[in-house]
C-alpha cells in the first residue's frame, strides 16, 4: 500500500512519517518511506530521498529564486526522476513538502503523485490546535475537499498533536455555528464538505510522539481500500 502523507506546515508529517514507519515494522511490515521535499532531509531512514537529485538550497543559489520559486523549480526538476522516487513495500510512506501547496497545487506535483503506482491512499494530516475555533475547523474541512480533488485518492482525515490539544467535537463546531451572524452562515454552508471527508465515519486522533491512535490509523487504512470498508 502506497501512502501519501499531506498537510498543512507544521502539521508533524515528517515525525508521523518516521514513528508510524517504526511502527509498522514492529508489526513485521515491510515498510518504507520516500522523502518528496526537496528543502529538507528527512530525520527518518529514507529508502529514497528526492535531495539525492535536487536540493531546494542549491537552486535559490543557481537560479537566484527566493525560497518559494525555488521550491517550485525544485519540483518541477523532480519530476525527471520520477520513476527512481518510487519503491516497493508492503506500506510505503510518502513524505511531501512541508508547503503544501507547492505538491498539491503544482503539475509537478501532481505528476509525482501519478507516478506513483496504484493502491494507493492519502492521509491528511492536521494539527489539532490548527482545528481549535469553528472557523478553523471548516476552512480545514475545505482544505480536506481540495486535498481529495486535487489528488482523486481516498483520504484519511487524521488530526495529530492530541497529546497537546483535543481536537473540535462536531457538534459542538454545528451548534455554534448555528448561534447566528453572516459568517457563521457562510462558514455553515462550508459545513457540506464535511460529507467529503472520513470525519462522519471515524474521528481519528493520534500524537506522533507517544504513538497513540496508530491502530486506528491502521485499521482505517485498511478498511479504506477494502472494497467491503465502510470506516464505520
Amino acid at each position: 500500500m502506497n501512502i501519501i502523507v499531506l498537510g498543512p506546515a507544521a502539521s508533524g508529517k515528517s515525525t508521523f512519517v518516521s514513528s508510524f514507519l517504526e511502527f509498522l515494522k514492529e508489526k513485521d511490515y515491510n515498510a518504507k518511506a520516500v522523502n518528496l521535499d526537496p528543502a529538507s532531509s528527512p530525520i527518518y531512514e529514507a529508502s529514497v530521498d528526492v535531495r539525492s537529485y535536487v536540493r531546494t538550497e542549491d537552486i535559490m543559489r543557481e537560479c537566484h529564486l527566493g525560497i518559494n520559486g525555488a521550491l517550485l523549480k525544485s519540483m518541477e526538476i523532480a519530476v525527471r526522476y520520477a520513476k527512481k522516487l518510487v519503491v516497493a513495500g508492503d506500506f510505503v510512506l510518502y513524505d511531501t513538502p512541508g508547503q503544501m501547496e507547492v505538491f498539491l497545487y503544482s503539475t509537478a506535483g501532481i505528476e509525482i503523485l501519478n507516478a506513483i503506482p496504484s493502491f494507493k491512499a492519502g492521509i491528511f494530516l492536521i494539527s489539532s490546535d490548527m482545528a481549535s475555533t469553528p472557523e478553523n475547523f471548516v476552512s480545514i474541512l475545505a482544505q480536506c475537499a481540495a486535498v481529495s480533488l486535487r489528488t482523486a485518492l481516498p483520504v484519511l482525515t487524521v488530526f495529530n498533536k492530541c497529546d497537546i490539544t483535543e481536537p473540535p467535537d462536531i457538534q459542538e463546531v454545528k451548534r455554534r455555528l448555528a448561534e447566528g451572524g453572516m459568517l457563521s452562515e457562510l462558514m455553515e454552508k462550508l459545513l457540506a464538505f464535511l460529507e467529503c471527508t472520513t470525519l462522519p465515519y471515524r474521528k481519528i486522533q493520534i500524537s506522533s510522539i507517544s504513538r497513540t491512535g496508530f491502530d486506528d490509523v491502521f485499521s482505517a487504512l485498511n478498511e479504506l481500500l477494502c472494497s467491503c470498508g465502510d470506516l464505520s
